[in-house]
């Protein structure tokens, strides 16, 4: 009995479990596609629906309400850069480390624009998707400052303000160069977003040795 009831479970090679996972992904893709497109203030369960192509029913089998979806594609989008963000060789050459993780970054936008303006584009239009933005943001730039305390031996608010800059400076930068502002090819944009970011590593160093050297 329990077999049948598993069989009667699965359709077109999926369980119940998977098609409710699968309708949920797309209803975040969905959502996040009509905040790229539209901005915050379109974003309603009527819209996110017709871009997914999905009736009412299955966005209130994953979501409450539009906080609960806004909160879900902010942190999806947070996941995903938290995975070229985090490091696994800190030993590598500053520079080198440098420029592999700019240009992971980077390469994401350019093939996920509509994720990256979710996140670091418009300012929400709720309080809850903007505190839930400023957290991922924040969980990013603590990643950051955490690699920084692990690669200098050091901790100093100089890696936390450091690392605020460099997130929040750069995405901004990124959304810039995405929107034709800054007129370079991805090479030179690439290469050239990872100088600044030694540059800034390098003159936060400095000041750390400064900071604790002879007074």
């Amino acid at each position: 009995m329990a077999d049948a009831e598993q069989a009667r479970r699965v359709y077109a090679g999926e369980t119940m479990s998977q098609r409710i996972q699968r309708r949920r992904t797309t209803l975040i893709d969905a959502a996040i596609a009509v905040v790229a497109d539209r901005g915050w203030r379109q974003l309603t369960v009527e819209r996110v629906c017709e871009s997914a192509g999905l009736i009412r029913r299955y966005f209130y089998e994953s979501f409450a309400d539009l906080d609960a979806i806004t909160e879900a594609m902010i942190d999806t989008v947070a996941d995903q850069l938290l995975t070229l963000v985090v490091r696994n060789d800190l030993d590598a050459p500053r520079d080198e480390l440098i420029h592999t993780m700019v240009g992971e970054v980077v390469e994401y936008g350019i093939e996920n624009p509509a994720h990256v303006r979710v996140l670091f584009g418009e300012m929400s239009s709720t309080t809850a998707a903007a505190q839930r933005r400023l957290a991922a943001i924040g969980r990013i730039v603590q990643i950051l400052a955490a690699d920084g305390r692990t690669i200098h031996h050091a901790d100093d608010p100089m890696i936390d303000l450091a690392a605020s800059l460099l997130v929040n400076g750069s995405t901004a930068t990124l959304l810039d160069w995405l929107d034709g502002k800054i007129a370079i090819s991805e090479q030179q944009f690439i290469d050239d977003l990872a100088a600044l970011w030694l540059l800034v590593t390098e003159g936060a160093i400095a000041q750390l040795a400064r900071r604790s050297g002879p007074r």
